[in-house]
């Protein structure tokens, strides 16, 4: 069952929609870089802001997304100790998604290392190095929310359940039982005990 708090969690850490931010913020500099080394001509400055352009819009949606993350997180950390319950699913999860910014983070480095590598964007190396600090960092600060947010509800799942029990019955009872078992199962009995 998931509780509010695990809602808002998930919701905040809603993989697609910073999957889509993270791609968003590579596909305009690749399309960009692809024409230059297509055509090896000089960039177009228009091409060029407008693919910078929408590389800010997505870091700025990355960075919403670390403010409902930080929310969840202030949150976490002033409910009572008594009012949080978790299961391992939903940590789990948060790390799986963690993962996954990571390997975004490696995409967003190789990305701007063949933009900052490529002749034609030279003159605007300032720009580009400028918005790839923004994208690592804000996808980082974000994985790190992501990770934050599992290790605080680490502390609040539930432990496995001990179950006491006795049986109660004479060992011949017992011993019929395994030999019954042993049959049905086909298993020969060996001579070690």
């Amino acid at each position: 069952m998931i509780t509010g708090i695990e809602a808002l969690a998930l919701e905040a850490t809603d993989i697609l929609s910073v999957s889509r931010a993270a791609q968003q913020i590579v596909s305009p500099l690749a399309q960009a870089n692809s024409k230059l080394v297509d055509s090896s001509m000089p960039a177009n400055p228009d091409e060029v802001k407008h693919a910078l352009d929408r590389a800010l819009v997505a870091i700025a949606s990355v960075d919403r997304k670390l403010v409902e993350c930080t929310e969840i997180i202030n949150s976490l950390n002033t409910l009572s100790d008594s009012e949080l319950h978790f299961t391992h699913e939903f940590t789990a999860e948060l790390k799986v998604r963690a993962a996954m910014l990571t390997h975004h983070i490696e995409n967003l480095r190789d990305v701007f290392s063949l933009v900052e590598t490529a002749p034609s964007w030279k003159p605007y190396l300032s720009a580009v190095m400028e918005r790839k600090i923004k994208a690592i960092r804000s996808v980082s600060n974000l994985r790190n929310a992501y990770l934050n947010i599992a290790l605080i509800t680490e502390q609040f799942v539930d432990p496995v359940p001990t179950v006491e029990s006795s049986v109660e019955g004479r060992v011949a009872e017992f011993e019929s039982a395994v030999v019954a078992s042993n049959e049905l199962l086909k298993i020969n009995r060996s001579g070690w005990r």
